[in-house]
């Protein structure tokens, strides 16, 4: 059975680019109730350009992950020790260089905080409100991501992320080169 997908590989950029733009215009913006409208020339301008690969990109992002999941894991199996060490960081201290005071108030911190995540439940924030406040007025900022992405049309090079698979493949016997290789 053929899918949309094979139907679009089969196409020449103009078309494929204004059957993106009917697709899109189809998309009814929930805030708006109105069509989303986006040009074709939009599309074929991305389209057109060159690729630059970003590979550091996709490792930092999967650097990310990884970080993500161990301290996930730590949270979770020793969660006043993770705690202990936030606070450390924030205060700027090493445990070597505590004093028997401040190891006493470390503890009783690190305590109250797993406390007060487990009554406060969803509510409760490591992180300053204000941080939190600031990341989601950034998120919903439409003129500001309307920048950033202008900027990043300006700058006519758009990046391709390449998944774990495309990354580890090795290059075949055949002589031919694999999706890296230029």
């Amino acid at each position: 059975m053929n899918k949309q997908f094979d139907l679009f590989q089969k196409m020449k950029i103009k078309e494929v680019c204004e059957n993106i733009s009917r697709m899109t215009y189809a998309y009814i913006n929930p805030d708006t109730k109105q069509p989303t409208v986006v040009p074709s020339k939009h599309y074929k301008d991305i389209l057109d350009q060159p690729v630059e690969v970003l590979v550091n990109d996709q490792v930092k992002k999967q650097f990310l992950n990884i970080m993500f999941k161990q301290m996930k894991t730590l949270k979770e199996e020793e969660p006043i020790l993770f705690n202990e060490t936030l606070l450390l960081m924030d205060l700027n201290k090493t445990p070597d260089s505590l004093e028997l005071n401040e190891e006493a108030a470390l503890k009783i911190t690190a305590t109250e905080l797993v406390e007060s995540e487990r009554t406060q439940k969803k509510k409760f924030h490591l992180v300053d409100n204000a941080y939190l406040d600031s990341y989601e007025a950034t998120k919903n900022d439409s003129e500001l991501m309307a920048q950033i992405f202008k900027e990043q049309q300006n700058d006519r090079v758009y990046s391709v992320e390449l998944d774990e698979m495309e990354m580890e493949k090795p290059k075949s016997k055949g002589g031919k080169k694999n999706d890296l290789q230029h």
